[in-house]
C-alpha cells in the first residue's frame, strides 16, 4: 500500500465507525467476536477494516491461513485509539453531574498535605471544581486507616485487607536550609560544617542516623530546635532558624523556588515508603480515580 501523506491522516478524515471497528477487531484479533460484540455484520465489519487500511496506505493486519495478527502500524494505531476512546469515556463522564458531583475525602500525613500533595490537590479543584474535597490527617506511619476516606497518601505501609495499596516513592532526605542563613565566613563544605548552625528536628527526626552515617557526634554545645511535625520544621528553616533534614518530595517547590537551597549531597535513602491507597477498581468512584490517576502522574513526573 502507498503511505498516505501526514497532511492527509487527519481525524476529519478518518470515520469514528471505522476506528471503532478497527479497534474491536484489534483487541480481539478475531473478525466474528468483534462483530458480534458490535452488532453488526461480519462483512460489514471487515469492510470498515479494510477502508480503514486503504485510507491509511498501511497494512494493520497480517492475514494467514484465516487468522488476524497486527502490524506494526496496527499495534502503534490500536494503543492510540483505545487511548482516545478512553479519553472520550472520562469526557463523557464528566458531562453526568452525578457522576462528578459530591464529596471526596482525601486522607494524608500532615507533611505531605502541605507539601507536594497540596499542589495536587489544588490542580484538581481548578479541574473539577464540582467535586468539594475534604482533607483528614493521619499520623506518620498509621497502621489503622479510619474508613472514612477515597484516596489516602501515607507514610508506611498500612494494614490493609479491603482496599489497594501501591508505594508511591522511596522517602530521601537532603539538609536544607534558607539561603540567608548560611554565613559566608562559615561555608558548608562538608558534613561537619553543618553543627555551626542550629539543627532543627521533628518527632521523627532523621538527624541520629544522618550523624551515624557521616560518622560524626553532635556537639554537647549544639543548638537544636524541636518540632513536633515536619511541616513545622521545614517552615521553621524556610524563617532561616536553622538546618532540617527534609525528604526531597517535600521540599521540591521550595528548593526550585528559592526559599530552601540544598547543602550537601548524595540524599539520604531510608526504609521508609510513602503509599497511595484506594478503593479497588470496580469499587472507586469517577473522582476518586481521577484524583488517583493525579497523584500518581504528578509523582511520575
Amino acid at each position: 500500500m502507498k503511505p498516505s501523506s501526514p497532511a492527509s491522516l487527519t481525524l476529519r478524515n478518518l470515520p469514528l465507525s471505522a476506528l471503532k471497528a478497527f479497534e474491536a477487531v484489534g483487541r480481539h484479533c478475531h473478525v466474528r467476536r468483534a462483530a458480534e460484540e458490535m452488532n453488526i455484520s461480519h462483512t460489514a465489519l471487515s469492510r470498515h477494516v479494510r477502508q480503514l487500511e486503504e485510507q491509511l496506505g498501511v497494512a494493520l493486519f497480517h492475514r494467514q491461513h484465516n487468522r488476524l495478527s497486527l502490524t506494526t502500524a496496527g499495534n502503534r494505531l490500536l494503543r492510540s485509539v483505545q487511548s482516545a476512546f478512553a479519553e472520550l469515556t472520562d469526557g463523557l463522564a464528566y458531562l453526568d453531574p452525578e457522576s462528578m458531583s459530591g464529596e471526596l475525602v482525601v486522607a494524608s500525613t500532615s507533611t505531605i498535605a502541605m507539601g507536594w500533595l497540596m499542589e495536587v490537590l489544588g490542580g484538581f479543584h481548578q479541574r473539577f471544581p464540582e467535586i468539594t474535597l475534604r482533607l483528614i490527617t493521619l499520623t506518620p506511619r498509621q497502621q489503622t486507616l479510619p474508613a472514612e476516606f477515597d484516596v489516602a497518601v501515607c507514610l508506611g505501609e498500612p494494614v490493609e485487607t479491603l482496599r489497594m495499596v501501591t508505594p508511591l516513592y522511596q522517602e530521601s532526605y537532603i539538609p536544607v536550609c534558607s539561603p540567608k542563613l548560611v554565613r559566608a565566613d562559615t561555608p558548608v563544605q562538608n558534613a561537619e560544617d553543618l553543627l555551626a548552625y542550629p539543627l532543627i528536628h521533628d518527632r521523627i527526626s532523621q538527624w541520629q542516623r544522618w550523624f551515624q552515617l557521616n560518622h560524626l557526634q553532635p556537639d554537647r554545645n549544639q543548638q537544636n530546635l524541636y518540632m513536633d511535625y515536619g511541616f513545622q520544621a521545614i517552615h521553621a528553616a524556610k524563617l532561616g532558624l536553622g538546618i532540617v533534614l527534609a525528604d526531597g518530595s517535600e521540599v521540591g517547590k521550595d528548593l526550585r523556588e528559592g526559599r530552601l537551597i540544598t547543602l550537601l549531597e548524595p540524599p539520604m535513602a531510608v526504609q521508609q515508603s510513602v503509599h497511595l491507597v484506594h478503593h479497588h477498581p470496580d469499587q472507586l468512584t469517577l473522582p476518586a480515580r481521577l484524583l488517583a490517576e493525579a497523584i500518581v502522574e504528578y509523582k511520575r513526573g
